[in-house]
């Protein structure tokens, strides 16, 4: 039998507040720039951890969900994704242990 705190779920860490999001499709020309381009989406956040932004499978064409979670190679305060393959996205929306915390709808195209 458990008893207090033991019988609590565990969640995790809780999610930081979204200061900013953005998100930019590189077309410019360049040596090793794919054609097409190649997505950037940035998350700033209110924190002092880095953290990830990890893709959601079986999401429908055009959509591209991202996974908000703690760790990754950002710098702190901020998570980061990039992606060449296609189809790129026409929307984004990031989540954090499950839930809708923000969503892109516009993506910048940088010649």
């Amino acid at each position: 039998m458990l008893s207090g705190c033991a019988a609590l779920p565990f969640f995790g860490a809780a999610c930081p507040e979204i200061t900013d999001t953005s998100a930019w499709i590189n077309k410019m020309p360049g040596p090793g720039q794919p054609s097409g381009g190649k997505l950037h989406v940035v998350v700033r956040v209110a924190d002092d951890q880095p953290w990830k932004l990890t893709p959601q499978p079986g999401q429908p064409e055009g959509l591209l969900v991202l996974e908000l979670s703690k760790g990754g190679p950002s710098l702190p305060g901020t998570a980061a994704y990039q992606q060449s393959r296609k189809p790129l996205p026409q929307h984004i929306q990031v989540q954090c242990q499950g839930k809708l915390v923000a969503t892109v709808d516009e993506i910048t195209v940088a010649y």
